[in-house]
């Protein structure tokens, strides 16, 4: 069974409030409601052209956490052994691309998926993941941290501001223009790999995030008359300059922010590995274990660490 995917779907303008599952219409007052008891716990990410064994230390660690709530992973035409992830606890939903969303990146295109889902869910889910597959292990049940009601982002290393980082300006200049990314230099990077929430802050987010990820050009369009240059090629992850955007610029209500001394571990612009504990569990920058490692395979020995154990 395909993923449904509209086409046409309607975007919230950046700081418009969102209808949560409480406000959706119903055609009948009279007839059945919608279920507002709280569902189960929900992790969604994205698994295009991936295998089995690029998911297995995500899928592995996170059931070794005794994680019980629902993890889907979203499989492009692409993504092959679907079985295999599905045996180690995936709840696999492949999707095609619409037509009208079809020049975007993957990693643009997610949160598409992950809208779609939440909107569709018949009863609220009570806090719900949205993060990166590849590159992330679970040490603690993602959802036995305390997080907030609201949405809760996490911040990279504090040595790199979004201005000295060559990627998040050519993200953010390429799509929002240099405008917004002269506003934005000066601020910490949040990764938008990993984004936690409740059901009604996740929707949110997405409404605003996807109501600004279009319209998206794929390629530099040719120059203008006066002979402002083009945008960058390289556009693949230009959902984390709008991610960054949305928060620096006061646009996500009731958000929580937390940094590599919090329960994610995000290791790109780290300089150096972080410490394990006598279980290999790997310590955060407060020097107790992150309830995620994220981007663990920029660092060799942790990759190799990693792989060993969810061999």
């Amino acid at each position: 069974m395909t993923t449904p995917l509209a086409p046409e779907i309607s975007h919230a303008l950046p700081d418009a409030p969102s209808a949560g599952p409480e406000d959706a219409p119903t055609r009948d007052a009279a007839g059945p409601q919608p279920d507002s008891t709280p569902g189960p716990t929900l992790v969604m990410g994205l698994a295009a052209g991936y295998h089995a064994g690029d998911v297995r230390p995500f899928l592995a660690s996170l059931r070794a956490t005794g994680f019980a709530g629902r993890c889907v992973l979203f499989a492009s035409p692409t993504t092959r052994d679907t079985g295999r992830m599905a045996d180690m606890g995936a709840d696999v939903l492949p999707f095609e691309r619409p037509p009208a969303l079809a020049h975007l990146p993957y990693n643009a295109l997610r949160y598409f998926l992950y809208l779609d889902l939440l909107r569709q869910a018949p009863r609220p889910y009570a806090r719900v993941l949205i993060t990166d597959v590849r590159d992330v292990i679970f040490q603690r049940d993602p959802f036995s941290f305390p997080w907030t009601e609201g949405l809760n982002v996490t911040l990279e290393d504090a040595r790199m501001t979004i201005g000295a980082c060559p990627y998040m300006t050519r993200w953010t200049t390429g799509h929002l223009g240099e405008a917004a990314w002269r506003a934005l230099a000066g601020r910490r990077i949040s990764c938008s790999g990993t984004t936690v929430g409740g059901h009604a802050a996740m929707l949110d987010y997405l409404e605003r995030l996807t109501g600004l990820l279009l319209p998206f050009s794929p390629a530099p369009p040719p120059p203008v008359p006066d002979g402002t240059p083009p945008p960058p090629t390289g556009m693949a992850g230009y959902d984390q300059g709008v991610h960054n955007h949305l928060l620096h610029g006061g646009h996500l209500p009731e958000v929580t922010v937390h940094d590599n001394a919090g329960p994610i571990l995000t290791l790109g612009y780290k300089a150096t590995p972080p410490a394990a504990d006598a279980h290999g569990d790997i310590l955060n920058d407060a020097g107790v274990p992150a309830v995620m490692v994220h981007q663990y395979d920029r660092m060799p020995e942790v990759f190799r660490a990693v792989r060993a154990r969810y061999a």
